[in-house]
């Protein structure tokens, strides 16, 4: 037994000094996999986590941890690869990006997003080979990266940009002058018009010729438009352009209307709509005014959808314009004033103040004689002597030294009280025009409202034993909806509340609160910051209470020695104080507000004013040819300006929104079939760089006897320095400056720079807009995958603007390979204090990587 005992406590000791091995691991060498794996996981390195997993699990394939542990590393190294591939292929890599994709799907055969992935790069390869084929040489690597969805859309969005708009006139000669015609007949008219300003007219074959055929007309110095539209007045006919020199003329009437009118479809977003029901209206408006049938809404965007003739749309669009305007918006203060005063007095001399109230005694003398308790014998004679004081009646003997009696104490008591209190709430509340805005300060008061008793009743069980309970709200609440006036009166429906809890009654076993309460509802109308008084309650309460003995208290002298006087006075007063304050007004312009014709009361038709006249280009570089692009036709000698050579201005594209890729080409209306087009180069991140980049402000040479050179004024924003030379994988600090600034609070902006050549490490805000003491903000969101960061710079609200020179923003970019870059400001548009734009443009650094 001693051997056994002794054994035991040797396996325990041993047991206890053995190192300690987690639970989670059966093998040592397992768990050492596992704790490295475990270290690379906190790396985010999940390919080297996922092979030391790999390895536990082979020393243990049974084990539960080693198998989750394997199962979370295949799925996040999977992701990784994944999303390595998709940021590959963005930059035109398609092979690479397979290669991700793969490996992807062999880390983790079950991920549906690797499949789908690879089989659409293999798709966007096939794709590319076949380009390859056809053109002889390779796609933009933007081109490339595009998804067969993605290329869809692009084509989709690229084709909507070519639909044509509305037809246009554009005649050689815009305007009619000096011409006279004499009983010639319809046709002749439209025809004679037409050729005056070297338009084509096109009739309808069905045309019926009114009934007075031939007619007389004479202009003077009249558009092109305003002569045709006043024979179509006159002949009652209708005409339409087809194209730039061609017009359709037919009879006016509903039926030709309908079968030949131009049909148009546009959207408008709206951006100060904010509720449903306010689209809904502006809809019904556009509806009913322009006689519309295909207006729908679309709530989720604050967008109208309008299809219908020309001239309906039109009308429409000026209507939404003149609609959509941003709500008034009112600023309340509101003051609750309360005071409340109480004064209490008591005055008492007197013996007694309250009245006589006094008990007195009876004691019996010695040698009275009573009835004994069994009630024998007549007593008379007993001549017994006991000290009870049950006394028969015909032994009664009163002496006054049988009875006694207590006097009142005189009193002396004079107190005086005088409280005062004053309360005071003053919430603020701000609201737009038509909604209803609510403010409440206080607390909520739980109150029962009702109960019901189970259905099977019983001893010991409570009839309340199921209460519904409602909260009420008590302290200050205010509901405000507010109007704003053309005039500046602010309109405005209010119901305020105060109240406290006055005390508390139980009702059924229940505590209930008494709530104290003055409320008003009121419509009232005031100027803007106008003091206005809504409501002011008055309440006071005068108590005299005199106490004392009857008869001696009416004693005109003596009455003050038998009478005390209490006297209490509450006083109570509550006023109610709004100021509304405007805050923003919708800005109605004359616009707005002047009537324009819409025709007549069977068709609308609007009439257009001339656009106004542009600036004459400026002239022809040395040696251009006549009618190529900046060729300017100039006067003849005699003064006839010869005809231009059919020239039209380019037309660009339109810049393409944010993640959206800009077309490749750009085409030139009227060109002829066959003629090539101009490449034009996108800027990376997919966003279109500006047509014409501003130059930097810079001196001009003074011409012959200048004095001295012409600086540039105004505000202006420039790097500094405008150009540098550098090495690959090297540092750069550049400042963007602003120079002779007035009155600037903001300077937002975008730097712009190529993510293949410059890594912007560092955005640091200048002194310029802190420079008096004030505090400015500073908001960077840097993306240098595609080459972008947007810059916010602002004052606090309502700080002075800041005048004179000095630094905005200092950047630091890395070099990241040879060649020449440019970084470019986009979105400048530095504001002064009242909002408008002193400063704009697009300063530029080159970088020049040996």
């Amino acid at each position: 037994m001693l051997f056994f005992n002794r054994l035991t406590s040797v396996i325990l000791v041993a047991t206890l000094l053995l190192p300690v091995v987690p639970l989670e691991a059966r093998t040592r060498r397992g768990d050492k996999f596992l704790g490295v794996g475990r270290t690379h996981e906190e790396r985010k390195e999940w390919d080297a986590a996922l092979e030391q997993y790999e390895k536990a699990l082979a020393e243990d394939p049974s084990e539960l941890t080693y198998q989750m542990a394997v199962e979370k590393a295949r799925f996040q190294s999977a992701t990784g690869h994944i999303d390595n591939g998709l940021k590959t292929r963005s930059r035109g890599q398609l092979p690479e990006a397979l290669i991700e994709f793969q490996k992807a799907y062999t880390i983790y055969p079950g991920s549906t997003v690797a499949i789908q992935e690879l089989q659409r790069t293999q798709d966007m390869i096939r794709r590319e080979q076949q380009r390859v084929q056809q053109t002889g040489r390779e796609s933009a690597p933007e081109i490339r990266a595009l998804t067969p969805l993605e290329e869809m859309k692009r084509d989709t969005a690229e084709k909507s940009r070519r639909i044509r708009g509305v037809p246009e006139l554009k005649p050689l000669d815009p305007s009619v002058r000096n011409l006279t015609m004499n009983n010639v007949s319809v046709k002749t008219l439209f025809d004679t018009v037409g050729k005056s300003a070297g338009l084509n007219v096109l009739w309808d074959p069905d045309y019926q010729n009114p009934p007075k055929n031939t007619l007389s007309v004479k202009f003077d110095n009249s558009t092109l438009e305003e002569a045709l539209d006043y024979l179509a007045v006159i002949t009652k006919s209708y005409w339409k352009a087809l194209g730039p020199n061609t017009i359709f003329v037919t009879n006016d009437n509903p039926n030709k209307r309908r079968d030949f009118a131009e049909m148009v479809s546009q959207t408008f977003y709206l951006s100060n709509v904010s509720v449903a029901q306010e689209l809904q209206e502006i809809v019904n408006a556009v509806r009913s005014v322009t006689e519309l049938q295909r207006v729908v809404a679309f709530n989720s965007q604050n967008a109208i959808i309008v299809r219908g003739e020309s001239d309906q749309v039109a009308l429409a669009a000026k209507m939404i314009h003149d609609l959509d305007k941003p709500k008034s918006e009112v600023m309340v203060d509101i003051m609750v004033m309360e005071a409340s005063t109480n004064f209490s007095r008591q005055l008492t001399t007197a013996v007694a103040a309250a009245g006589l109230n006094i008990p007195f005694t009876y004691t019996p003398r010695h040698g009275v004689t009573t009835t004994s308790d069994s009630g024998s014998g007549s007593g008379s004679g007993s001549g017994s002597s006991t000290s009870t004081t049950s006394v028969a009646l015909n032994n009664l003997g009163l002496a006054t030294s049988d009875v006694a009696i207590t006097l009142p104490s005189a009193l002396l008591q004079a107190v005086m009280s005088d409280t005062k209190t004053k309360t005071l709430q003053a919430p603020q509340i701000r609201t737009l025009e038509g909604v209803k805005a609510e403010i409440k300060i206080g607390e909520r008061e739980p109150t029962a409202t009702g109960s019901f008793q189970p259905g099977i009743g019983g001893v010991g069980i409570n009839p309340l034993v199921n209460t519904q309970f409602t909260y009420i709200d008590v302290g200050v609440n205010v509901s405000l909806q507010a109007r704003v006036h053309d005039n500046g009166d602010v309109g405005m429906h209010i119901e305020l509340d105060v109240s406290t809890v006055a005390g508390h009654v139980n009702l059924g076993g229940i505590d209930q609160p008494i709530i104290g309460q003055r409320k008003i509802t009121q419509e009232i109308r005031m100027r803007q910051g106008e003091v206005g008084l809504l409501g002011g309650l008055i309440n006071t309460q005068e108590t005299k209470q005199v106490t004392g003995i009857p008869g001696l208290s009416s004693i005109p002298l003596l009455r003050r020695l038998f009478t005390g006087d209490s006297t209490t006075k509450q006083r109570g007063e509550l006023m109610i104080v709004l100021i509304p304050h405007i805050v923003r007004r919708p800005e109605i312009t004359a616009d707005n507000l002047r009537p324009i014709a819409v025709g007549n009361q069977t068709s609308i038709k609007l009439s257009f004013d001339p656009k106004p006249t542009e600036e004459a280009p400026a002239p022809a570089a040395a040696g251009a040819a006549p009618g190529a692009p900046g060729a300017v036709a100039l006067p003849t000698p005699g003064g006839v300006v010869p005809a231009p050579i059919a020239t039209v201005p380019t037309a660009v594209s339109p810049v393409p929104p944010a993640g959206t890729t800009a077309p490749s080409i750009v085409s030139t209306p009227n060109s002829p079939v066959g003629a090539p087009s101009m490449p034009v180069s996108t800027a990376p991140g997919g966003a279109m760089p500006p047509a014409t980049a501003p130059p930097e402000a810079t001196t001009t040479k003074p011409a012959a006897g200048a004095e001295k050179e012409e600086k540039p004024t105004g505000p202006r924003v420039r790097f500094s320095p405008a150009q540098i030379e550098t090495s690959q994988a090297n540092s750069l600090t550049v400042s963007l400056s602003m120079e002779a600034g007035a009155d600037i609070v903001a300077a937002p902006l975008q730097i712009q720079y190529d993510p293949k050549m410059l890594s912007l490490d560092s955005v640091a805000r200048g002194d310029f807009l802190s420079s008096d003491g004030q505090q400015a903000f500073f908001t960077k969101n840097v993306q240098n995958e595609a080459g972008v960061a947007n810059i916010q710079l602002n004052r606090m609200p309502g700080a002075p603007g800041v005048n004179g020179s000095g630094v905005l923003v200092t950047l630091t970019f890395r070099t990241k390979a040879k060649g020449s870059t440019t970084v470019s400001v986009n979105n400048l548009a530095v504001k002064s204090s009242s909002g408008q734009v002193v400063a704009s443009g697009s300063p530029q650094l080159v970088v020049n990587v040996k």
